[in-house]
């Protein structure tokens, strides 16, 4: 009897663990997009006071003035690895949506 009212408890507990993956998931892309944002918004204020203070300068022609591309290159870097980790920590029973659909017109037919 005991063998009975364990499957669905284990079943509960595997759904459990999918879900608390799948929310630690969606935080970590969560935080991704802002970090990804906040970038974006910096390289842009980033490049126009790189522009305006070339510009005033009168060396806006020198490629070793644009001082911003360096952290465009190292940011940038750290985004994409960031990108990277999140990507890989997707929870395994997630799918992407050609494999959903894939699936779905399998049990279909």
């Amino acid at each position: 009897m005991t063998e009975r009212t364990e499957a669905p408890r284990q079943v509960d507990q595997a759904a459990d663990e999918r879900e608390e993956a799948a929310r630690r998931y969606v935080q970590q892309l969560r935080v991704f997009h802002v970090h990804a944002a906040v970038f974006a918004g910096s390289m842009v204020v980033n490049f126009a006071v790189n522009l305006l203070v070339n510009l005033s300068a009168g060396i806006a022609g020198e490629w070793a003035a644009w001082w911003s591309l360096w952290a465009l290159i190292g940011w940038g870097a750290g985004i994409a690895v960031d990108g990277l980790v999140v990507r890989l920590n997707r929870p395994s029973f997630a799918s992407s949506t050609w494999e959903q659909r894939t699936i779905e017109r399998i049990l279909g037919s």
